[in-house]
């Protein structure tokens, strides 16, 4: 079969998947998460804590990480590990990878964590130098730090994904222009845009050994974090338009459904006002 008719086949198969609910969806792709185990940052609440219960229902043995206390109580409610630490910390990262591995395998990761405020070049000089050491590493030092922990033992099993969360920022919505930030989020948008680099490299060294790296571009999605940025009145307008964090979630249950030869060193996107639907693979990024 030819490239182009292979992709033609590919692409009409994930259509035909988009007109089906999630059940059917999971039932036609079959359940890559059975039995496995997955670690999950920054799922205190949002994305995260949304992710660790979609997990947890597919059978996942799920770890979650967040500098918050509060991450214990989702640990409770999906019958998972909680560890409370900052992401940033290489010390406290290699707690949470040689523990969480040393009662099996590693299969799954999310890099989620990531925080956001106003940062500009116009900021006064203490200030960037701690935003720059805080944002960059909650949204990148993080990532980095618990994947090249958890790549060599995903790498010996012959198996694994790493899923990194990063914005729309980097791959907009059709149609709405190339909207790479806002003027006041420098930080924040180093950061993703950083990801790209570990994402891309990442699936490049991990395929051969089985693994595979993915991005999340999300748009906006109802946390507390947006509405943090947004403050006490956001236009309803916009937040009708809003994803939810079980949309989220369960677009990244139905990516690590795709199984070992699904996509790798893709961008995904999803956008506020769209579908939230795991979309066709980029030209190149399936195995």
């Amino acid at each position: 079969m030819s490239t182009s008719l292979a992709l033609l086949v590919l692409t009409l198969s994930y259509l035909l998947l988009l007109w089906l609910p999630p059940a059917a969806r999971h039932s036609v792709m079959g359940n890559e998460l059975e039995g496995k185990s997955a670690i999950i940052t920054g799922a205190a609440q949002g994305i995260g804590a949304a992710l660790a219960r979609v997990f947890s229902n597919a059978g996942c043995a799920v770890t979650v990480v967040d500098r918050q206390a509060e991450v214990g109580a989702v640990a409770e409610e999906v019958s998972g590990r909680a560890f409370v630490g900052d992401v940033a910390d290489a010390d406290f990262v290699r707690t949470v990878v040689d523990e969480t591995g040393a009662t099996g395998t590693i299969d799954i990761l999310i890099n989620n964590a990531g925080e956001v405020w106003q940062t500009g070049p116009l900021d006064e000089w203490d200030k960037a130098v701690d935003d720059y050491d805080r944002l960059i590493g909650s949204n990148f030092r993080g990532a980095y730090l618990f994947g090249r922990a958890v790549a060599p033992l995903m790498a010996a099993s012959g198996d694994g994904n790493i899923v990194n969360v990063s914005t729309d920022h980097v791959k907009p919505a059709p149609k709405t222009g190339w909207h790479h930030g806002h003027g006041a989020m420098d930080l924040y948008n180093a950061g993703k845009w950083a990801l790209n680099g570990l994402t891309f490299d990442w699936a490049k060294a991990l395929g051969p050994q089985g693994v595979r790296v993915n991005n999340i571009c999300m748009g906006a999605t109802d946390t507390a974090m947006l509405r943090g940025w947004l403050g006490d009145d956001p236009d309803p307008a916009y937040v009708a338009e809003w994803m939810s964090p079980e949309g989220v979630a369960q677009v990244v249950l139905e990516l690590i459904n795709e199984g070992p030869n699904g996509r790798t060193g893709d961008n995904i996107g999803l956008w506020a006002g769209h579908p939230t639907v795991l979309p066709t693979p980029e030209e190149g990024r399936t195995r």
